[in-house]
């Protein structure tokens, strides 16, 4: 940890009198709970940019972690979201070491909840941010370079691509059977993006990845993890309330807190099944570009079962 305190010093001015093991993101190389030596707590993130399915999210940081303090000091956000802390050395988001990447943040203390086990009223509330996040109205921060939506789904093309090879592994026994559906899924989401998606507005700022897993709850709930901040219709995060218990109290909640706004389904299925594809394809990317150890390997080939079952619920329930 000596390393850490140095960096905490000299790139933060942080004396830190303790530094704790703490739980990261899925993108995360490492965690840590922080105390500085005015009793302050942090929370400091590590990413490890070589790995290909991290590098985009690190890329992202300068451009997000701005926005994210600007939104952490509104009223109707502040106490709501994280709060990100710039080094010293010159005002930026990330500190880099070797091909390690940090982040800084204020530490919220309080629980995830999880997927499975959001309640009612932390749904209601989880609504209830994302409505103020949609209402933000700020030119300035929804026309932030950088955080456009890309809508070139280029997992899409890339899963197609290889579904075309052949060979023989676990991997390939566990997705050529399904093949034919997951294409067909690729053109239904293509289609969707095609016709439905393209020239939407009004446009706002989405979270983006706004499950159980992403909010913690201390004295109110705070939704954490903004590596996927950007700018898009509402539904790009409404579309997570198939993930919860609770989904349709999460609608019912955020049509009462922006009245003004009438929910279009056609979008949410697009959203929910190009999400679903661009977790199978992460999933395969990891499992063919890095090198997860035996045990790293097992579990994404299980999520990667789970992945493709869901987009055969998915894109059936659209179908």
């Amino acid at each position: 940890m000596d390393e850490l305190s140095l960096l905490l010093k000299s790139e933060y001015g942080i004396s830190a009198t303790s530094i704790l093991p703490a739980t990261g993101g899925f993108s995360t190389k490492a965690a840590y709970r922080v105390t500085g030596a005015d009793g302050i707590e942090y929370f400091l993130k590590a990413y490890d940019k070589s790995l290909p399915t991290t590098r985009f999210w690190v890329d992202r940081i300068d451009t997000y972690m701005p926005v994210l303090n600007r939104l952490s000091d509104l009223p109707a956000l502040r106490g709501r979201v994280l709060m990100p802390i710039p080094s010293l050395r010159d005002n930026s988001y990330k500190v880099e070491v070797g091909d390690d990447v940090y982040v800084l943040f204020i530490f919220i203390r309080g629980k995830m909840p999880g997927i499975d086990a959001m309640t009612y009223d932390q749904t209601k509330e989880l609504a209830e941010i994302l409505a103020s996040l949609h209402d933000t109205g700020d030119a300035n921060l929804l026309e932030t370079p950088g955080l456009e939506e890309d809508i070139s789904l280029p997992f899409c093309e890339q899963l197609a691509q290889y579904l075309s090879r052949k060979q023989h592994d676990a991997l390939y026994d566990l997705v050529h059977p399904h093949a034919e559906m997951l294409l067909a899924a690729i053109q239904e989401t293509l289609r969707l993006r095609d016709t439905v998606r393209v020239g939407y507005s009004p446009l706002v700022l989405c979270h983006g990845d706004a499950h159980g897993n992403n909010v913690i709850q201390g004295e109110r709930l705070v939704l954490a993890d903004w590596e996927t901040l950007h700018c898009a219709p509402p539904e790009a995060d409404l579309f997570i309330h198939t993930w919860h218990p609770h989904g349709e109290v999460l609608l019912e909640a955020y049509s009462a807190a922006r009245q003004g706004y009438r929910i279009n389904h056609e979008l949410l299925h697009f959203y929910t099944l190009r999400r679903r594809i661009e977790d199978v394809w992460v999933d395969i990317q990891r499992l063919t570009e890095e090198t997860p150890d035996s045990a790293e390997r097992e579990e994404l080939l299980g999520w990667l079962s789970i992945g493709i079952e869901e987009i055969q619920k998915v894109y059936s329930a659209g179908g």
